[in-house]
């Protein structure tokens, strides 16, 4: 543990960029920005209510808003919110790639496809059944979406907007990507499955601790699971798809991210973020 420091109430999600980390504090409606030189909170940013999921593209920060049914863009140089996509549904997660701002709706079971030229969605993908589509990713090539129930996670192809599913634990709410690997964080399952980008099937199951969340994978490779109802991060090798190392984090831990170097994980149920070292 490197440090552990006050964010707001409920931090949710975060970013690094344009030199800062930027945490959405769910319970108190707002961004903050932290200085990683020093871990000082240098700047917040009221949102609107309950926001989580936070992405960088664009010269922006991207802030999806749960509580608003909204997209909230962010100039990281004037600190303002310059708009709100309004989307009709609450905002689980937000991730960027390909050109594009993605969001998932986890009523209306979609994800929706931003254009960041003209803050507009060009296109509503529709997952497969009552699944409620959560935290999503890009990598390898494509848009990885988690979901609330069921046992599949989905794979959007951004060329087309085609979506395939892949079976793997009960309820895969989370993904973690890299160029060789797709780690999803089984809720209820206490397990990791790794997921074959090209062959689109799990090549390993790695259990875990309680209500696992979305991973960060680190500069090193090695994947950080915070597991929600533990309190705990678990650190698992690629190499071996062995938990080599468990690391006690405040508590709630949800989704984390690598930045500057190291692992970040919020306590979402408590007001801090901890920050991690890699090795």
């Amino acid at each position: 543990m490197v440090a552990r420091i006050e964010t707001g109430k409920g931090p949710c999600s975060e970013a690094g960029g344009f030199g800062y980390l930027w945490v959405a504090n769910n319970g108190d409606g707002t961004l903050v920005r932290i200085d990683p030189a020093t871990n000082a909170v240098t700047a917040r940013i009221d949102v609107g209510p309950g926001p989580c999921g936070v992405a960088i593209a664009a010269g922006s920060v991207w802030v999806d808003g749960y509580a608003s049914a909204s997209v909230i863009r962010v100039d990281p140089q004037t600190l303002k919110v310059v708009k709100r996509i309004p989307m009709g549904d609450q905002i689980w997660d937000i991730t960027v790639g390909a050109g594009s701002v993605w969001a998932t709706g986890t009523q209306s079971n979609f994800v929706s496809r931003i254009n960041p030229k003209t803050n507009k969605v060009t296109k509503k993908i529709s997952v497969p059944g009552f699944n409620g589509p959560a935290n999503l990713r890009y990598g390898a090539g494509a848009v990885w979406v988690g979901a609330l129930l069921g046992r599949r996670i989905y794979r959007i192809n951004p060329r087309t907007n085609k979506l395939r599913s892949i079976l793997v634990g009960k309820a895969p709410r989370s993904v973690a990507v890299s160029s060789t690997a797709v780690w999803v964080s089984n809720g209820k399952s206490n397990t990791v499955s790794r997921v074959d980008p090209r062959r689109l099937r799990v090549v390993a199951t790695i259990r875990v601790g309680k209500a696992p969340d979305n991973a960060a994978i680190a500069a090193d490779g090695t994947v950080f699971v915070p597991n929600n109802r533990s309190n705990t991060v678990s650190r698992i090798d690629p190499a071996t798809n062995r938990v080599i190392d468990v690391v006690p984090v405040g508590p709630g831990p949800f989704p984390a991210a690598a930045a500057f170097g190291d692992i970040w994980v919020p306590s979402s149920a408590g007001t801090e973020i901890n920050r991690l070292h890699i090795g």
